[in-house]
């Protein structure tokens, strides 16, 4: 009987996450990242907020730094210029909420992990196996340093673009 109940509780957070998913993907910006970040106080108990566990953040790092590399090598600076706050505040803490925090407090280990880096990668059509790429350092940092972390990553990923992108570095 253990096994169903596990299964219940994984399709209902799987059903949560995906709900989660479809506003970051069709409400219009920044209505989805408020959307999203709305269900903070419901989750607040759920989510890992910080940690420290230095194997994770040493594959974070590791994995950050190939993905920074492949991006801008086969990739290159992109020619888009979101508003900063959209992209160095919003994006990460919502994308962090919904892709790490919520990926995996609802779904089973195997589950998270490939709905945190998979998923995450293909709603990055740009690229989606460098996003899947970075998408798996953001989980490493998560698994490592929690929500904060995966979030101060995303943050500095996305400045450091946006600044390439302006011409700024």
């Amino acid at each position: 009987m253990e096994y169903k109940d596990n299964m219940g509780y994984a399709a209902a957070g799987l059903v949560i996450l995906l709900l989660a998913v479809v506003v970051l993907a069709l409400a219009p910006r920044p209505l989805g990242y408020l959307a999203v970040l709305a269900l903070v106080p419901l989750l607040r108990r759920r989510v890992v907020w910080a940690r420290f566990a230095p194997p994770y953040l040493a594959a974070s790092s590791a994995t950050y730094l190939a993905a920074l590399l492949l991006d801008y090598v086969f990739v290159g600076v992109p020619g888009h210029l979101p508003p900063w706050w959209e992209a160095v505040v919003l994006a990460p803490l919502a994308e962090e909420l919904v892709f790490r925090a919520l990926a995996f407090a609802l779904l089973p280990p195997p589950l998270a992990w490939i709905f945190a880096v998979v998923i995450f990668g293909v709603l990055h059509p740009a690229n989606p196996l460098v996003a899947s790429l970075y998408g798996a350092s953001l989980a490493f940092m998560y698994r490592g340093g929690g929500y904060a972390a995966s979030t101060a990553l995303h943050a500095f990923n996305n400045a450091l673009w946006l600044a390439l992108a302006a011409g700024l570095l």
